[in-house]
């Protein structure tokens, strides 16, 4: 209870001096066991070379969340694509007041709930030279075989960075959060840029659906 204490404290300690900031990230591929099959895969090879670079920015309302290492035309990678998609990257746009997440998808937004269940634990160690918190959220997710199955995420949050941000689609902790880990996979923050002046960040204007309207359409193959 105390420690809890001693987080709040800080979170609104801090909040009173902070305007905005950016993070600059790093996402990293798991190591693959060390088999005969794997290292003659070139796949997995490229994939444990690969290294995405993210970017968050974020005032004290709104944040967005995008990769910084952006490819253009018809440019392609296979182990930065298949690293994007085992660590679930999207374009984002977070509305703190309303929960929302924004998933930018070019003509338009879908709008979906940010309810992330928490568990924050004593665990703590550094990153930068912040101290950070452990705090896990179990997330439901269907595998390739059509069941419904459980994975953990792990994030550390430093409360002296006192925004309930954090790469991905992952936030609502007391701090900024610095690391992630899912699936194996790390997205870990390199820099760390801090303002007293705000960024001015909008939610787009463009048309917005929720989840279920997007879902449906991708099954009825229809245009948006």
């Amino acid at each position: 209870m105390k420690q809890i204490f001693i987080i709040s404290f800080m979170f609104v300690f801090n909040f009173l001096f902070s305007q905005s900031g950016q993070v600059f990230y790093e996402a990293i591929s798991k190591k693959y066991p060390e088999t005969a099959e794997n290292k003659a895969d070139a796949y997995i090879t490229e994939l444990e070379n690969t290294k995405i670079f993210l970017e968050l920015k974020f005032n004290k309302t709104i944040s967005y969340f995008t990769k910084t290492n952006l490819r253009k035309g018809d440019e392609f990678n296979l182990g930065e694509e298949g690293l994007s998609i085992l660590i679930g990257y999207e374009e984002l746009y977070y509305n703190l007041k309303d929960k929302l997440l924004f998933s930018d998808y070019g003509e338009f937004l879908i709008k979906t709930p940010s309810n992330h269940n928490w568990n924050i634990l004593s665990e703590s160690k550094k990153i930068d030279n912040y101290l950070c918190y452990k705090a896990t959220y179990t997330e439901s997710y269907t595998a390739r075989d059509g069941k419904t199955k459980e994975r953990v995420i792990t994030a550390w949050f430093c409360p002296e960075l006192p925004y309930s941000f954090g790469p991905l689609e992952f936030n609502g902790l007391p701090g900024l959060i610095l690391e992630l880990e899912k699936n194996g996979n790390k997205v870990v923050a390199k820099t760390i840029l801090l303002s007293d002046k705000k960024i001015d960040l909008k939610i787009p204007n463009k048309k917005t659906i929720t989840k279920e309207q997007y879902d449906k359409k991708i099954k009825e193959n229809s245009q948006f």
